[in-house]
């Protein structure tokens, strides 16, 4: 029994990233004799009182996640920034978001060093999900939260855009939105205002940084745009795809970020759209990073670019007109 007792125990804080406990291990046989032997040789911790790690490693963000949702006891799940850092949206995937941030109901008082805490409501079982073993708001939940406790409303629109660009219906995150909205409540407030935001047709951009280039191009003077365009031949085969295409001016932008297009085999690739594009009588335009940090200078080169493009495809349709007429030179 001892041994399989420390197998079972072995096997669950694998299984929760090296992190139970007191209750679960007596579940396992596992009782409080045994846990003070294992803490008094080193081979396990308790960083919170009930709550036990394995020892030999230094805590991992997940395993700080996993021991302030077990000091809950059933009332707490990550949640906000944390909870868009485990579904991994743009913006906060970097070291300086992994905060230990949790939402926990209000007839449970916790509060542990180094962690935020939010004391809320008892959460609706539509709004709670599981990633990486990790109890947590669903997407929706964490787009609602996360706009309350994050300055830049520009993270929470590359969380937004990210979601979306795994399929999720904007109309189902509104949803979510209003139903958790009320008087004060910042976060549902932020998410409802980027969603009535949301005023172009076309497909989900691949990138933040499509949306961003979208958001700078917010000119009545320009022609409708579509998102992840796609560029036709004369027997409507789909011959490439730009990032945003003016499609009655045939001007595709392309929106070159480190992320999205680097490297050889990217270039090759662009070279080989740029091929098919031109043989369709499309332009395409390549803007960096920067070029978005000045949307004015980006809207007045564009706006220019679609005048000249306007002229040069007037002046083909004149050019090819079968009532054209080439009058002959005066006879000498």
């Amino acid at each position: 029994m001892p041994d399989n007792a420390v197998r079972a125990v072995a096997e669950l804080a694998a299984a929760q990233h090296r992190a139970f406990t007191r209750r679960q291990a007596a579940h396992l046989h596992f009782g409080s004799r045994r846990i003070a032997t294992a803490k008094r040789s080193g081979w396990l911790a308790e960083p919170v009182p009930g709550v036990l790690t394995l020892s030999g490693t230094a805590p991992t963000w997940h395993q700080r996640l996993m021991v302030l949702v077990l000091a809950g006891h059933g009332h707490a799940v990550v949640s906000h920034r944390a909870a868009a850092r485990l579904h991994r949206l743009d913006g906060f995937e970097h070291a300086g978001m992994a905060v230990v941030e949790a939402s926990v109901t209000r007839a449970f008082r916790l509060q542990l060093p180094d962690t935020v805490v939010h004391h809320v409501t008892p959460l609706e079982p539509c709004d709670l999900t599981m990633v990486d073993g990790v109890p947590c708001t669903s997407v929706a939940r964490t787009l609602a939260d996360v706009g309350s406790v994050v300055r830049d409303r520009q993270q929470v629109s590359r969380a937004l855009t990210a979601a979306r660009r795994r399929g999720m219906n904007a109309l189902a995150i509104r949803s979510t939105a209003e139903r958790l909205h009320r008087p004060g409540q910042s976060g549902t407030g932020v998410l409802i205002r980027l969603l009535d935001a949301i005023r172009c047709e076309g497909g989900v951009p691949d990138s933040w940084f499509e949306e961003l280039l979208r958001c700078c191009l917010g000119s009545p003077h320009l022609p409708p745009l579509v998102t992840q365009c796609p560029i036709t031949d004369a027997s409507g085969r789909i011959v490439a795809r730009t990032d945003i295409g003016f499609p009655s001016v045939k001007l595709g932008l392309e929106a070159h970020s480190r992320r999205f297009h680097f490297g050889p085999i990217a270039g090759k690739l662009d070279e080989e759209r740029d091929l098919a594009a031109a043989t369709c009588g499309w332009e395409l335009l390549y803007l960096g990073w920067y070029a978005t940090k000045r949307p004015a200078d980006v809207l007045r080169m564009v706006l220019a670019v679609v005048k000249a493009r306007k002229c040069e495809l007037s002046m083909r349709e004149s050019a090819s007109s079968p009532h054209t007429s080439v009058v002959p030179p005066p006879a000498a």
